[in-house]
């Protein structure tokens, strides 16, 4: 006999679903490995001594160019007076990681779970 306050249909544990809390996604990672790759990059060509002073300083900032133009559009640009670069960098790639990371673990829970129906007991 069916209680009334359990669902008809329940959804498939994270078990059935082999959705362990200690795997790490592999979307997730897929999304930030290309951001990671273009970071080394930046870095490696202004390491290797090919552009001068300015050429050092768009290539750093390439990275978190996206990030510094939100911050200039919401008017909060002259709060980067006060920071070092290394910590900018710091503030604005780990948010950026943990959105990426975040959107490609959604996606493939998202897939995972529509591929398993749902357990009818």
């Amino acid at each position: 006999m069916q209680k009334w306050y359990r669902c008809r249909f329940r959804r498939a544990s994270p078990a059935a679903l082999n959705l362990s809390p200690s795997s790490m996604s592999r979307l997730g990672l897929f999304f930030c490995a290309p951001y990671a790759l273009f970071i080394a990059a930046c870095v490696a060509y202004v390491t290797m001594g090919e552009v001068g002073y300015d050429g050092q300083f768009a290539f750093l900032q390439l990275p978190v160019a996206a990030q510094l133009e939100l911050l200039h559009v919401l008017g909060l640009d002259r709060l980067l007076r006060y920071i070092s670069w290394p910590d900018a960098w710091g503030l604005f790639m780990t948010p950026a990681f943990l959105l990426l990371y975040a959107s490609g673990a959604w996606i493939e829970r998202t897939i995972e779970r529509r591929r398993v129906p749902l357990d009818r007991g």
